[in-house]
């Protein structure tokens, strides 16, 4: 709730529902989890989430990043693996969550993957809402920016960067080491939970997904996903499913 670019954005109302919910909701329709449950240090969207049957885990308020966050939220969960969903990320498609999922299921000893998409355009390269991954010719991250403005890469592919998507998987072993480590510099200075394991040689695996749709940031984002809403077959029909479960 305390969004240092948008406060209370996860409680944006849309079509109804709060941002949070419709997340929760997309990611039930995939039919990929044994579990789902909102990780959160407010009340308020405890509250919000509980009201539609939801269940929520409270975590402390002083994490520096989603993923800590989700490290604390697993320790009261039966699994071995977690995938974080940020709570932003209103557009994901319950069939980008299965892909995610059989990645895992296919590799389960590697230890952390990151949902990835293709650069669209070179505007999305110096947009600090978007964080970038430069990705090797194996998949693997080996630097994380806001900004890319600089950077000498191959239009129209934008190669090797992509564009991060707000889904990760790890291990349970995994999110133990990450939340005892101490934060890096460049973690510090960018806000980018992936520089912590970049920095110190930890392998971060990338999952393509078709597209990287908008999510919200930042007020102006809000236009962009209600014109997906309006505009895009795919984000219409998941819509109504998610409005009528």
């Amino acid at each position: 709730m305390r969004s240092s670019r948008f406060p209370g954005k996860p409680l944006l109302s849309f079509r109804g529902l709060p941002m949070i919910e419709h997340v929760r909701r997309r990611v039930v329709l995939s039919e990929a989890f044994g579990d789902v449950v909102v990780a959160t240090c407010d009340r308020e969207i405890a509250e919000a989430i509980e009201g539609f049957g939801g269940r929520v885990i409270m975590t402390a308020a002083t994490h520096p990043g989603a993923t800590d966050r989700i490290a604390e939220a697993m320790e009261q969960l039966d699994c071995t693996h977690v995938v974080n969903v940020q709570g932003d990320e209103i557009l994901i498609l319950p069939e980008d969550l299965v892909a995610i999922v059989r990645a895992v299921e296919a590799q389960p000893a590697v230890a952390a993957w990151n949902a990835v998409g293709r650069i669209e355009s070179a505007e999305e390269l110096t947009d600090p809402s978007i964080v970038k991954l430069f990705v090797s010719v194996t998949g693997r991250v080996f630097h994380c920016a806001r900004a890319c403005g600089q950077v000498p890469v191959t239009a129209p592919d934008f190669e090797p960067l992509r564009k991060s998507i707000g889904i990760m998987a790890f291990t349970r072993a995994f999110l133990r080491e990450f939340i005892a480590l101490p934060r890096t510099p460049l973690e510090s200075r960018e806000g980018i939970d992936q520089l912590r394991m970049v920095e110190r040689d930890l392998a971060l695996h990338t999952v393509l997904f078709g597209r990287g749709y908008p999510t919200i940031n930042e007020p102006r984002e809000v236009a962009l996903v209600e014109a997906c809403f309006s505009d895009d077959a795919r984000q219409q029909a998941i819509l109504q499913r998610v409005l009528a479960a």
